[in-house]
């Protein structure tokens, strides 16, 4: 770096840190300015750049601030600049350019150039990073809604036709049943037909109950805390483990998106407690506060150790968990795990009032893209 001082040696490397930890493209490029100025006594900077293909981004820089254009065409240096290439075999990828002369001009721009092009690199790479991540929430976003709309569909075709088909065929036998008893000889006809009610009584309780796992139909015609009650009574009639559920706080309408995620969530965590984690006992605790409705899931079973939720790469391997996490980012909510082996689990899902406006937006959003 023949030609500069110490100080804007120094400058130079606190630039390239800098840039290196930029949160956007537009600091990159006011650094970038900065330190030009500070060095070079340079007043005004082009620099272009090309992040896709026949797309090329123009950035103008100079003590009034930075203008930015989108170009469709390659918008070329200016004949009489100073002009330093990001590439020299490729002069296409973008340049950086200024009108001032000087003695340390040229050797400035060669300085700064690779280093800015970096930067955008990066820069680049952590968009089109985020914009996969986004995609990728997306679709699971929308897997979830869809699975959950088939299973309001399904519940509602066992429900409405095939429960109200066997219970029609159960009065039906009960009808025969009453024209068969009192006629001679046929106390046996009586007694199978009736042993069919009973079977088709059965049938028709295993539906409603399917029925209310596939879609709770009181979620939608009394909301989420009766239905969270009916599970919690559904779930101990099922199992051999006693499940209750308290409220406190007023309660207050979430919305249904919301009140669906909730409800799933808290049927995960009971399932993996009673299924996974040995315990007697577990609690849903519902709490309606004044800027949020906390729901807990706990259970006094085995627990575990909690580092065995994520492989080596920090990626959650519970797909119970995952599912429970993925409700929650759609909805705008917090979701933490609490465990240690041998001391019981609890799962804590915290979702802001506001979280409703922020989900129908969202969904709005994607609507309309779609």
């Amino acid at each position: 770096m023949d030609g500069f001082s110490q100080s804007e040696i120094r400058q130079i490397a606190e630039f390239v840190r800098k840039i290196a930890k930029a949160s956007n493209v537009d600091a990159v490029i006011s650094e970038a300015f900065i330190t030009l100025k500070d060095i070079a006594k340079i007043d005004r900077v082009r620099i272009v750049y090309s992040p896709s293909p026949s797309k090329w981004t123009e950035w103008k820089a100079d003590k009034h601030g930075i203008e930015v254009r989108p170009h469709d065409e390659w918008p070329s240096p200016e004949k009489k600049s100073v002009t330093v290439p990001f590439d020299p075999e490729n002069g296409h990828c973008g340049f950086i350019s200024t009108d001032h002369k000087g003695n340390k001009v040229r050797p400035a721009l060669e300085i700064i150039a690779p280093e800015v092009w970096s930067a955008l690199l990066l820069q680049s790479a952590l968009a089109r990073v985020q914009r996969a991540a986004l995609s990728e929430t997306e679709l699971v976003r929308a897997n979830l809604r869809a699975r959950d709309e088939e299973r309001r569909h399904i519940a509602r075709e066992l429900h409405d036709d095939l429960g109200q088909s066997l219970v029609s065929l159960k009065l039906t036998l009960k009808y025969a049943e009453d024209l068969a008893r009192p006629r001679l000889r046929m106390p046996a006809v009586a007694k199978e037909l009736a042993a069919a009610r009973e079977d088709v009584g059965v049938m028709l309780d295993k539906i409603r109950d399917l029925s209310h796992t596939l879609y709770p139909r009181v979620l939608d015609s009394l909301g989420l805390v009766p239905a969270m009650r009916e599970l919690a009574h559904q779930a101990a009639r099922h199992s051999r483990v006693a499940v209750e559920c308290t409220t406190r706080g007023k309660p207050r309408r979430l919305g249904k998106d919301i009140d669906i995620a909730l409800y799933r969530c808290c049927q995960e965590a009971i399932s993996n407690a009673i299924r996974h984690a040995e315990a007697s006992d577990v609690v849903i605790r519902i709490e309606f506060a004044r800027n949020e409705v906390r729901v807990a899931v706990e259970d006094n079973g085995k627990g575990f150790d909690p580092r065995n939720l994520y492989d080596s790469n920090s990626r959650m391997m519970s797909s119970g968990f995952w599912t429970i996490r993925q409700r929650m980012a759609d909805i705008g909510a917090a979701f933490r795990v609490s465990t240690a082996e041998g001391r019981g689990t609890a799962i804590e899902m915290i979702v802001p009032y506001s979280s409703r406006k922020v989900h129908d937006r969202r969904k709005n959003k994607t609507t309309s893209r779609g």
